[in-house]
């Protein structure tokens, strides 16, 4: 059973690295379960780890004690409650992904298979309104997988309701909505397939030809760079510089022509030529080099943008 991030280990000695390689990946996983349970609860017990991964007593008192021999300074027993408590001297074993850690603190511990636990700090998400079926990311991921065609039932938002076949080469989760980046045989080019508009989906015994697999998606395969920057018309814009902690005024961020607008909308980064958006809508950011976005496919969806 995984915990939702995935630790790697940072070695200031080289014999402590020695000892973690000779450990299995199960107690291993069990180790960074103390160590994240340290640093953002502040205390950890035997039961919790039992709860956790469902080991025996014995199990747990060796993985407690190898912790211990690690990283000496990081917790200590108190005898009455028999929590461990993270001490004034701690310093985390595990380098965690934040992204992925920020997902557990949210969704609580969880491996997609026999539930989760919830995390014990509350932590309020928005809902997701488009939650694609499973039946249908399957068939999705199996074909990206192995490299296959897929028959899918469709409803276009301009053409309506129909049968073609793609070949799907990657998932993309924008933020609102998933879709799968594919080559469309109907329309001869790689394009976004809205997931929760599959209907049905078939998979073809075929292998793609090669202009359909992803190293000819001159889009995808195409990166681009984008400045964002506080909105002009903002009255105290220090205080967006210090959300994004930008440097010189500026974040700079490095991404795929194909998702660059999907970003810029999810972010909602001003793109119009006139800073509009702030006035109308309150928009934050804005986006220093809109001349960017005219070679980029995506961006039709950035809020603001006019080509001409």
């Amino acid at each position: 059973m995984s915990l939702v991030y995935e630790p790697q280990y940072i070695a200031p000695q080289a014999s402590i690295e020695q000892k973690l390689k000779t450990v299995c990946s199960a107690q291993r996983e069990r180790l960074a379960f103390i160590d994240f349970a340290l640093y953002f609860l502040g205390e950890v017990t035997r039961k919790d780890v039992i709860d956790r991964f469902a080991v025996g007593h014995a199990a747990t008192t060796r993985d407690f004690a190898l912790y211990k021999e690690i990283a000496p300074d990081n917790l200590r027993l108190d005898m009455r409650s028999k929590k461990y408590h993270k001490q004034a001297s701690f310093i985390p074993v595990f380098e965690l992904d934040l992204q992925k850690t920020l997902a557990t603190i949210s969704l609580g511990y969880g491996d997609g298979f026999s539930g989760h636990q919830a995390f014990p700090v509350h932590c309020e998400a928005p809902t997701p309104l488009a939650v694609p079926r499973t039946p249908i990311m399957a068939v999705l991921c199996e074909a990206i997988y192995r490299h296959k065609l897929l028959e899918i039932e469709y409803i276009s938002a301009t053409s309506g309701k129909g049968t073609r076949v793609i070949a799907p080469h990657s998932l993309v989760d924008t933020g609102n909505r998933w879709h799968v980046r594919s080559y469309d045989r109907n329309n001869h080019q790689f394009m976004d397939v809205v997931c929760n508009r599959v209907i049905s989906a078939q998979l073809i015994d075929v292998m793609p030809d090669t202009h359909e697999y992803a190293n000819a998606d001159q889009q995808w395969q195409t990166f681009v760079r984008l400045e964002l920057v506080p909105h002009p018309k903002l009255r105290n814009p220090e205080a967006i510089e210090h959300d994004f902690e930008m440097q010189n005024g500026q974040i700079i961020i490095e991404t795929r022509a194909a998702l660059a607008g999907y970003l810029l909308r999810k972010w909602e980064v001003d793109c119009s030529k006139d800073g509009r958006l702030h006035e109308d809508l309150g928009y934050q950011l804005a986006l220093a080099n809109p001349q960017t976005l005219l070679q980029v496919s995506s961006a039709t969806f950035s809020p603001g943008f006019r080509a001409i």
